[in-house]
């Protein structure tokens, strides 16, 4: 594959689409990650973690004092900030349930050279992986990002839609 191949493949990949109501309304029947949440998506594009027990390992075994620890594959490039990247991923998956911490802000708190910049870009990255599905009328996109879903009123259309 040449350059331009490689940039044409990354360009469809991301380009707007569009769609009617009816098609998205469709599309969350086979796919829940249309109507998920940015913490739904976050956790999703993190993926699952791999537990590492560090009794095994003499050096893993001091550092980490024979715990059972969780790597994410998402976050493999990243040593020594697993309990930092628990919390985060603890962050968005409470988030994802619709606890309290999705009307929260997450901060990175730390000193200079920590690492909560990079950590920025990794979650900013992430949060690219599935897309997101946004009210659009005619040339305008929703100021808010607003779910196609939100035209509907829970009360009265709730119940209908989830059964659909």
């Amino acid at each position: 594959m040449d350059i331009f191949e490689t940039y044409a493949e990354g360009y469809a990949k991301r380009a707007q689409e569009e769609m009617s109501l009816q098609e998205y309304l469709q599309g969350c029947r086979s796919d829940p990650m249309f109507y998920a949440s940015a913490a739904e998506r976050m956790v999703a594009a993190i993926g699952e973690p791999e537990l590492i027990d560090t009794s095994q390992d003499p050096r893993l075994g001091r550092i980490f004092q024979n715990r059972t620890i969780k790597r994410y594959p998402a976050f493999s490039d990243f040593y020594g900030m697993e309990d930092t990247i628990e919390r985060i991923v603890g962050y968005f998956r409470y988030a994802a349930q619709g606890l309290e911490e999705r009307k929260q802000i997450l901060y990175l708190l730390g000193p200079v050279g920590g690492g909560k910049s990079t950590l920025a870009e990794k979650l900013k990255r992430l949060m690219e992986e599935y897309p997101v599905y946004v009210l659009k009328a005619g040339d305008q996109v929703s100021p808010i990002f607003e779910s196609p879903l939100g035209l509907f009123d829970p009360e009265r259309h709730g119940e209908l839609l989830e059964e659909k």
